[in-house]
C-alpha cells in the first residue's frame, strides 16, 4: 500500500483555527503545564560507503606499481590527504582516471580496480559505530541520557551581577 496523503488532506479540511490554537496552548506553549517536546533523529538506512585507510591506499599503489604502471606517490597522497576520508567510491574514481592512459589495457585496469574492495577489507579504516560515527579516543559519548543528567552537578542559583547598594545613581 502506498501512502498518498489523501486521508490527511481530507482530515485537514475539518480542522479549525480554534483546534490549532488549543493544541498549541496545551501542548507547545512554554507556560502550559501539559507541554511536550518532540525530538526526531533520522538515521539513514542506506549503508554508508566504506572508507579507504592510508594502509589500503598504499597497498593499492604498490599493487599498481608492481603491475608495471608509473605511480606518482606525491599526487595520490596529496589527493587523499593526511585524513583518510576517501570513500571507496571516490578512491576508485581517482584511480580510474589514472589508469585510463593510452596503451593501458582496459581489462588490466579493471582487474586492478577489482582488488580495491579486498584491500579495504584487509586494511580497514577507523572503526565506525552502527550510525557511521567514528569513535575518537578521549571523547565521552553519552549512551544513557538519564544517567548523564543525573550525574551533572547543580549550578549556583541566579544572583545579581552587582549588589543593589553598589549601583550607580542617576545624577539628573
Amino acid at each position: 500500500m502506498t501512502y498518498t496523503g489523501a486521508h490527511d488532506a481530507e482530515t485537514l479540511k475539518s480542522v479549525t483555527k480554534e483546534d490549532v490554537l488549543k493544541l498549541f496552548l496545551t501542548k507547545v506553549h512554554p507556560s502550559s503545564p501539559t507541554r511536550s517536546k518532540l525530538s526526531v533523529h533520522c538515521l539513514s538506512q542506506k549503508p554508508r560507503p566504506k572508507k579507504v585507510s592510508l594502509a589500503a591506499a598504499q597497498a593499492f599503489a604498490d599493487l599498481v606499481r608492481t603491475a608495471g604502471f608509473a605511480v606518482d606517490e606525491a599526487a595520490w597522497q596529496e589527493e587523499m590527504g593526511s585524513d583518510p576520508t576517501f570513500t571507496i567510491i571516490d578512491f576508485e574514481k581517482y584511480w580510474k582516471g589514472i589508469l585510463v592512459e593510452p596503451g593501458v589495457k582496459a581489462e588490466e585496469a579493471q582487474q586492478l580496480l577489482g582488488q580495491i574492495s579486498s584491500l579495504v577489507e584487509k586494511y580497514p579504516a577507523q572503526e565506525e559505530d552502527e550510525n557511521g560515527v567514528v569513535r575518537r579516543a578521549g571523547v565521552n559519548y553519552v549512551e544513557d541520557i538519564k544517567a548523564f543528567k543525573a550525574g551533572l552537578p547543580l549550578s549556583e542559583p541566579p544572583r545579581p551581577l552587582v549588589p543593589w547598594d553598589e549601583l550607580m545613581t542617576s545624577k539628573y
